[in-house]
């Protein structure tokens, strides 16, 4: 059994406050160096923190128990709405997505009545296209104000590399500090958590390596839902910016299967990790990822901040020559504006790299979501690629 239990806050040193628990494997041994699961946040936002539940510390735990086979066990409260949707829905979409998951029996001492909302409405502010994408829809063109943003939100949870690696706190550290720029120039406060989440993220089997892109897709989505639960004493409404949109969700849904977790199911799974206090809607699946690009494309915060990178650096800085450089830059050359994008692109590495990048897009159109939109996209604007016989002749000598 897994057991999480002792939720404490507290003030530490250098002006955090960390919200904590134990972590106990009672019939096995932990393959985890960790013995605790903990976010922090500055102390003058520690109020922001919920320590009257363990909603926080449900995912991580669960997706653990449901791969070593163990039931789990919280010492505590948590919210009925979580524990119901975790109970009936949440681990069959689980088992569905990857063979090694089985279901787990999850017991918990009782349930948190709901309290007051919180007064925020939020979304991250990673500067990537959907981060911005969700921003640009929902601060600038929004005018309901229950609807509007107006938090934004940056965690360490997994994305930025793996737990105890140094460079991973420095890229963290560099992606913050564009996040803070973009946040003050659009005139709203940004939020940064940091946590230990990918310690059990990326260090075990489970969870298989860090990718040599940023982030391991299983589990990072719930670490990022477990921050937002952690601050429900401040959040009633969260914009989860979604990766791929719901034409590709059910088209490359059985690509994904065990892999990546938001191109399986993101547009249905997402809206049952919610509470009493605090509603998770995802973004962005109402658009592909290059139409994401075209409604940004103009705006200045995005010329100025679009971050998108899988290079983990302390400037934070887009490459020109990574996968996700390559797939964000060639919309913008069929959009004929790779010039407004110079100040945060490396545009003549792209150029060396754009003909072997274009052959790989035509190499696995059908068979990844963002190649196939991205041919799409050039057959919608009548841009010239290469042939098809290219990419094959190319094939093995591509950069990927």
């Amino acid at each position: 059994m897994i057991e999480i239990s002792n939720l404490r806050k507290y003030h530490m040193g250098g002006g955090i406050v960390r919200l904590e628990v134990d972590v106990n494997f009672t019939d096995m041994i932990s393959p985890y160096p960790e013995k605790t699961i903990y976010l922090e946040i500055d102390k003058a936002h520690g109020d922001m923190l919920v320590d009257d539940n363990y909603d926080a510390f449900v995912l991580i735990p669960l997706y653990l128990a449901m791969y070593h086979k163990q039931d789990l066990h919280i010492c505590g409260n948590v919210s009925k709405k979580l524990y119901q949707n975790v109970k009936w829905y949440i681990q069959k979409i689980l088992c569905d997505f990857a063979n090694d998951l089985s279901p787990a029996k999850l017991t918990v001492d009782g349930f948190t009545s709901a309290k007051p909302k919180g007064n925020l409405i939020g979304t991250g502010i990673s500067c990537g296209v959907d981060s911005l994408s969700t921003i640009y829809d929902h601060f600038v063109r929004e005018t309901d104000p229950e609807y509007r943003i107006n938090a934004l939100f940056l965690f360490n949870c997994g994305a930025h590399g793996t737990f105890g690696d140094p460079l991973t706190y420095a890229t963290f550290q560099g992606r913050s500090r564009r996040a803070v720029l973009a946040a003050n120039e659009l005139g709203l406060p940004v939020y940064l958590m940091n946590t230990n989440f990918h310690m059990f993220i990326h260090k075990n089997d489970a969870t298989h390596t860090f990718k040599s892109g940023n982030d391991n897709t299983r589990l990072l989505f719930l670490a990022s839902y477990s921050c937002i639960l952690a601050l429900q004493n401040a959040i009633f409404r969260y914009y989860m910016s979604g990766g791929v949109s719901y034409s590709e969700i059910k088209r490359f849904e059985n690509l994904s299967r065990g892999d990546d977790l938001a191109e399986f199911c993101e547009s249905y799974f997402v809206p049952l990790i919610q509470t009493e206090r605090t509603e998770l809607i995802v973004d962005g699946c109402q658009y592909r990822r290059v139409e994401k690009l075209q409604n940004i494309s103009d705006w200045e915060i995005a010329q100025k901040y679009l971050n998108v990178c899988w290079g983990r650096v302390e400037n934070a800085a887009n490459c020109g020559r990574c996968p996700k450089c390559l797939r964000t830059l060639l919309p913008l050359e069929i959009l004929g504006k790779l010039d407004k994008f110079s100040r945060v692109f490396n545009i003549e590495q792209y150029k060396m790299n754009s003909f072997a990048y274009k052959s790989h897009c035509l190499q696995n159109y059908g068979k990844d979501p963002f190649a196939t939109e991205n041919i799409d996209f050039a057959k919608e604007h009548n841009f010239p690629m290469p042939k098809k016989i290219e990419g094959f002749l190319l094939n093995g000598k591509v950069l990927f």
